[in-house]
């Protein structure tokens, strides 16, 4: 029998099915699914993964998907959104969440399942799902650092089920890559200077070197990728531009306009108003 929390922002569901019972479908929130026995098909926006548990799904807002279950399959649902714990009075906590939603909707897109799901990631969304059920609290400061243990968890566990290269060149720039990824939200932090001085090229070598490697060059690598986190913002949170701004690390709400309207041609107010009546 399906046992359901069923929260604001957050939803976890916990139950075992030999049917699935829904037709494909998508969401506006985050989706991690721990399949703690059974086996069958996951499909997800068109690709298929077969599954064995213990293992973990992590699906990204928009994902379409369904299952094919061969086996009983025991599940935990943990769903959530870009504004868990809005309203909190606590942004620190609120910009900690995103920052680390942004992490994990990169990983999301790269890979979707976790076949070296461990004990101790079950454990964790057991404590999760027990805390719910005790607490009925939306703003739970337990429940979000079990999250953001499990997020790390997750994190490592995609670095380790990554294939090894022994590409020197391909290993570099993965580096560089990840150091964008987990300081996009510090300006300084991503600009060719400081990350030639990081790694120890020269800036001409370094621009040239990341074009080589990834087919784009490394402003426009940066400016992408803060783009489709600035999209995901007006999206998905409930923060203000002038929030979303000063986390992001433009120098004002002008200059994220200015930024914004190179890509879309519409203001980011325009844009959120569409996206968030489509």
């Amino acid at each position: 029998m399906k046992r359901y929390i069923q929260l604001e922002y957050l939803k976890v569901s916990h139950f075992t099915a030999t049917e699935w019972q829904h037709p494909v479908h998508n969401h506006n929130h985050f989706e991690l699914i721990f399949i703690h026995q059974g086996s069958g098909i996951h499909t997800i926006s068109g690709m298929n993964y077969s599954y064995t548990g213990p293992c973990l799904f992590l699906l990204a807002p928009c994902d379409a998907h369904h299952f094919e279950i061969t086996t009983a399959t025991t599940f935990t649902f943990i769903k959530f959104t870009n504004v868990y714990l809005q309203g909190s009075g606590q942004l620190r906590f609120q910009q900690s969440w995103n920052q680390e939603l942004d992490k994990l909707l990169l990983q999301a897109r790269e890979q979707r399942m976790f076949a070296t799901a461990t004990s101790r990631m079950e454990a964790l969304v057991k404590l999760i799902t027990t805390e719910w059920k005790e607490a009925q609290e939306e703003n739970n400061d337990t429940i979000f650092f079990l999250l953001q243990a499990l997020f790390t968890m997750i994190k490592k566990a995609g670095k380790s089920e990554l294939p090894q290269t022994g590409v020197a060149s391909g290993a570099r720039v993965t580096a560089i890559l990840h150091h964008i990824h987990e300081h996009i939200h510090h300006t300084d932090e991503v600009q060719i200077e400081q990350l030639a001085d990081i790694f120890g090229y020269s800036k001409h070598y370094l621009g040239a070197f990341f074009k080589e490697q990834t087919g784009s060059t490394l402003r426009e690598y940066v400016n992408q990728y803060k783009l489709h986190l600035l999209e995901n913002r007006l999206h998905y949170s409930a923060f203000s531009l002038k929030e979303i701004s000063h986390e992001l690390g433009f120098n004002d709400q002008s200059h994220l306009n200015k930024f914004f309207r190179k890509y879309h041609g519409i203001s980011p107010s325009v844009y959120r108003e569409q996206v968030q009546a489509s």
